[in-house]
């Protein structure tokens, strides 16, 4: 039913090109609307909080406890981080030109830019004093600074007073993700285990989180995604989708709800099933498509070191078609492209990018053969990072080959690399 593979499997690159940053970045994302820019994300533990942990004399524990969002999200006191947003551009010869640097009172976490056409190049980040901001990326010939602030609110303004921090505790957004087919809603997760729904009606006001958890981890909610649901609607007002979650209680979890958007209503239709087998936290969701019998197929990464390919029905549990380890906790997972057109080879196949933590970048493909087995196989691995591989992205508009950037923690490093995957 599923098989393990070698984790040195799949060619090594090489870097065309590679440079230390200042701060340590957390995050990276390509804009859509204009791609040859991209956005670093920077989170930065202040040393002159001298009761709290430096991410330096953390990282000899395991990954669990090394990886500094771990950390932040369990803090003795409330620490000091700030950050930054660098937007840099690559140009056609493979040379990087960093074109903006934005301080961040806050450490930045993630950063997603909005999937929906006309709106791509619009980016939200989130941080570690629960702020949720929206920013615009317009280029032109004569801007230096091509990225402007739009908003920034905290967990406490988006709930209007619901949701705030008790004494001697703090809350961190650790992830955001954009609804797929409405350019007005995303999720964010948090430290305490929660993960809200947000609705902007305008980029620079009116936003409102609901206070009711979409869902719910025992321990830090590290991951949220969405996918739309295709079952019927009693009006066409009402945005029916699935929520997908992962947790530091290693479990994955699952439903279906209804949104309003007139009255920010949200009602629970499927409720949330928790899909076990993780040997440790769930930090990446990816979902892939639905098949004809109404189940949708999910790729998951853990700290467990494993990508792993489930298949959920819309009711009963989670079934775990195949699962190889990577060599690192697999923090984060991107599509590169999906074939659904029958080879001779495979009936569907997913190309992924995929952030290894200590063990770098991997590209892997996630199929079903034409017997219907399925398997992943690795194409090639970046590891010139010594130190972790929290973010990878790749130009959408390259073809011949794949162009990738990705980043490493504690060295700062941010590297080009590229491989021939035609």
């Amino acid at each position: 039913m599923w098989s393990k593979m070698e984790e040195d499997s799949g060619k090594l690159i090489n870097s065309v090109w590679s440079r230390e940053l200042d701060l340590p970045p957390s995050c990276v994302e390509f804009c859509p609307a204009h791609p040859s820019y991209f956005l670093v994300g920077t989170y930065n533990l202040q040393k002159d909080d001298v009761d709290a942990h430096t991410p330096e004399q953390d990282a000899g524990d395991d990954d669990n406890k090394d990886d500094v969002k771990s950390q932040a999200a369990k803090p003795k006191k409330a620490q000091s981080r700030n950050g930054s947003i660098l937007v840099f551009q690559l140009q056609d010869d493979n040379n990087i030109v960093p074109i903006q640097t934005e301080p961040q009172p806050s450490a930045l976490l993630d950063l997603h830019f909005n999937p929906i056409e006309g709106f791509w190049d619009i980016c939200a980040t989130v941080s570690s004093t629960a702020t949720l901001a929206i920013f615009k990326l317009s280029p032109g010939p004569e801007d230096d600074k091509p990225l402007k602030h739009l908003n920034t609110m905290d967990i406490s303004s988006l709930s209007g007073g619901d949701i705030s921090a008790s004494d001697g505790s703090e809350i961190l957004f650790l992830s955001v993700c954009w609804h797929p087919s409405r350019a007005d809603m995303l999720a964010v997760t948090t430290n305490t285990g929660h993960v809200y729904l947000v609705h902007l009606p305008a980029w620079d006001k009116g936003w409102k989180l609901l206070p009711e958890p979409a869902t719910t981890h025992t321990l830090e909610a590290w991951t949220v995604n969405l996918s739309p649901y295709l079952g019927p609607t009693n009006s066409p007002e009402e945005v029916f989708f699935r929520i997908f979650s992962g947790g530091d209680d290693s479990k994955l979890r699952f439903g279906t709800v209804i949104w309003s958007p007139s009255d920010d209503h949200l009602t629970e239709t499927i409720s949330a099933v928790e899909a076990r087998g993780h040997d440790a936290g769930v930090t990446a969701i990816l979902p892939l498509f639905v098949l004809e019998d109404g189940s949708e197929l999910l790729v998951t990464g853990s700290y467990d070191e494993n990508i792993r390919l489930f298949s959920l029905a819309p009711y009963g549990r989670p079934k775990n078609l195949v699962e190889i380890g990577l060599g690192g906790g697999v923090w984060r997972l991107k599509l590169i492209n999906l074939d659904k057109t029958p080879s001779p080879t495979y009936n569907w196949r997913a190309r992924i990018l995929a952030s290894c933590m200590h063990a770098g970048s991997r590209v892997v493909d996630v199929l079903q053969t034409v017997d219907g087995e399925h398997h992943v196989r690795v194409l090639g691995r970046f590891e010139e990072h010594k130190s972790m591989n929290y973010g990878s992205d790749f130009h959408p508009q390259r073809k011949d080959s794949l162009t990738a950037v990705s980043t490493s923690f504690y060295d700062r490093l941010l590297c080009l690399w590229q491989l021939d995957i035609a």
